[in-house]
């Protein structure tokens, strides 16, 4: 594995800079996938298992990486302090931890995200009720219990409430998963619903895809944080980010 130094992560976001695919894609800049940026920038093989990210951050990047974002380069604009932010993760940063962090994450705001989204296009006052309890409960408590409700509560509403389910269902998912790589997949899983969830039950449809890059970005963002509170060792060059 090749040092890194601020050189190579100036590199890497270079690279992120002109575009993300869906999928690994090929050693070209702006037709990667965000793993697949990273080895390029570090001079190794094409692929997507750069050798200093560690493997749950890796399953939940490869997974936001491959959402429906709008574009290449609104991936890229979401995931950009991200992909500076994982760098130097493997070895550096308790994956377990890291992983439990984003199921929390996934459970106290983005199924919340997706609830209240279903909420206002619900008629029916009993299950509007139901969703809205059932976003607070996720809020506060942030328990495998309370995203089970929340799944429960919008998969009993509407067929048209069913994705803010998925989303529930994911972050359920994700607190049950038994290894930290399933774990922080999920979690990006269940954020990729309530982005979906969110912009199909907006008012216009000209919102959907702006919608759906913010909530993703966020999340991204809200990654980022965590990271941060770990100490990975890529979020001392989170500047360059900013300088940008």
């Amino acid at each position: 594995m090749a040092k890194l130094t601020k050189a190579i992560a100036r590199k890497v976001l270079e690279v992120v800079d002109a575009g993300l695919c869906e999928g690994m894609g090929d050693p070209v800049p702006g037709e990667m996938c965000v793993e697949a940026a990273v080895c390029f920038a570090m001079g190794e093989p094409h692929g997507d298992k750069p050798s200093c990210v560690s493997r749950a951050v890796r399953s939940l990047k490869i997974t936001l990486n491959d959402k429906a974002w709008s574009s290449n380069q609104a991936r890229a604009q979401g995931m950009r302090r991200l992909a500076i932010a994982q760098l130097g993760t493997k070895d550096a940063i308790d994956d377990k931890e890291f992983a439990k962090r984003c199921a929390d994450l996934a459970i106290r705001k983005m199924v919340p995200i997706a609830l209240r989204a279903a909420a206002k296009i619900q008629k029916n006052a009993k299950h509007r009720d139901a969703l809205l309890k059932a976003a607070n409960r996720c809020e506060v408590e942030g328990t495998k219990a309370a995203a089970a409700t929340a799944a429960y509560a919008a998969a009993t509403a509407t067929a048209a409430t069913a994705t803010a389910a998925y989303a529930a269902y994911a972050a359920t998912a994700a607190y049950a998963a038994t290894t930290a790589t399933a774990t922080a997949a999920y979690a990006a899983t269940a954020a990729a619903y309530a982005a979906t969830a969110t912009a199909a039950y907006a008012a216009a449809a000209t919102a959907d895809a702006a919608t759906k890059d913010k909530i993703l970005s966020d999340f991204a963002e809200d990654v980022v944080q965590i990271l941060i509170d770990l100490k990975s060792p890529g979020t001392k060059w989170l500047d360059l980010t900013e300088a940008a």
